[in-house]
């Protein structure tokens, strides 16, 4: 089976791939194929989110396929991964074979987030004393989770105790300003790396921003609490 596909970057989008050694046989292991898998993609997330306690599951390997002896294995992720929830992770044979393939995985994150110690209502004013860090299950995007109150936060709709906050349960005043230049960065495997544009809309923490970059490109980004863009993964 020989499918061709192509490696995503960072900066079009996204992570850089690893090479994992692997001794040569008469045909491809499948299952120790898919423990290498499991070991790269889980040291992806942690270093992504190094707060969280990460569970990384590979789907199982059709048993059918007949893949010719490989030397080594480069996993990588397509430019449309994340690395929470479900995905898939593409392999490559380095040699001699050359095929490619890709493999389903589901990643399970629990980290610290604020949570509500009583219920809210719409439009409070949140205070310090409102909420309590504690571990939680990301089940939404980890960046959407809080681990600390932004000045001036009042809550959009009501909160029952014990809900974990979300950038988007709250009404936040603008980090970024239309027309102000804002530093963008992307962070990548390994590298950082920053660039100043301006700002096309305003924005709070944790929304979408527009920037014109000097070349002329116009990109999209988030908005950090202190005021910069963000480019993830």
């Amino acid at each position: 089976m020989r499918l061709l596909f192509p490696l995503f970057f960072i900066l079009a989008g996204f992570l850089t791939p690893g090479l994992s050694p692997a001794s040569s046989v008469r045909g491809t292991n499948l299952e120790d194929m898919r423990q290498q898998a499991t070991r790269w993609l889980s040291a992806q997330v942690a270093q992504t989110y190094p707060e969280a306690e990460v569970s990384v599951e590979i789907g199982p390997v059709d048993a059918r396929l007949r893949l010719e002896a490989c030397s080594g294995f480069r996993f990588f992720l397509p430019g449309t991964a994340r690395l929470w929830g479900g995905g898939s992770v593409g392999v490559k044979c380095t040699g001699p074979a050359g095929w490619n393939l890709y493999l389903s995985y589901q990643v399970r994150l629990r980290g610290p987030a604020l949570v509500t110690q009583g219920p809210l209502p719409a439009r409070h004013l949140l205070a310090d004393e409102d909420l309590v860090l504690a571990q939680v299950r990301y089940d939404q995007d980890p960046g959407s989770y809080l681990q600390s109150l932004p000045a001036g936060a009042t809550t959009l709709r009501p909160l029952p105790a014990g809900q974990a906050l979300l950038i988007h349960d709250l009404g936040l005043p603008n980090v970024v300003e239309a027309g102000a230049l804002v530093r963008v960065r992307v962070n990548g495997n390994g590298f950082s790396i920053a660039q100043e544009g301006k700002a096309l809309n305003g924005a709070k923490a944790g929304a979408s921003v527009r920037v014109k970059m000097p070349s002329g490109r116009i990109i999209r980004g988030l908005a950090t609490a202190g005021g910069e863009v963000e480019i993830r993964p």
